[in-house]
Parts: C-alpha cells; structure tokens; sequence
C-alpha cells in the first residue's frame, strides 16, 4: 500500500490496521520468548498459549483493513 492509498483511507482503516500490526507483533514477540498472550476478556486478565496463534497471524496478514 503506497502513501497515498494510506491518505485516503477512513481513520477507523487507519487505526484497524495498526491493531493488526501491533497484534502481529506481539505474537511474534511471545513465539520468540515461549511465553502467553494476556488479553483482558470478560472484566478478567486470560493467557494465550502462544502456539494458540500460528495460524491466526497466517489468517491476519491476509485480511485487509475495512473500507
């Protein structure tokens, strides 16, 4: 995607795509070390084995930002 495609695209593309890239990262940073992801889900902390994520960044890099 060049410069002026990311001009235009609506801020809620914007900010989606940088949780993308920012969740992708932390996965590759918890494979690296052997260690969970935290997530707060449902008002409580929950661990993500990190092999719970191979084929989810798979699946995420695939996706496109929402118009």
């Amino acid at each position: 995607m060049n410069e002026k495609q990311v001009q235009d695209m609506p801020l809620l593309s914007k900010a989606d795509a940088a949780f993308r890239q920012a969740a992708k990262k932390i996965i590759q940073r918890a494979r690296q070390t052997h260690t969970p992801v935290l997530v707060w889900e449902e008002g409580h902390i929950k661990e993500i084995p990190c092999d719970h994520f191979e084929t989810t960044t798979a699946t995420m890099e695939l996706r496109e930002p929402r118009p």
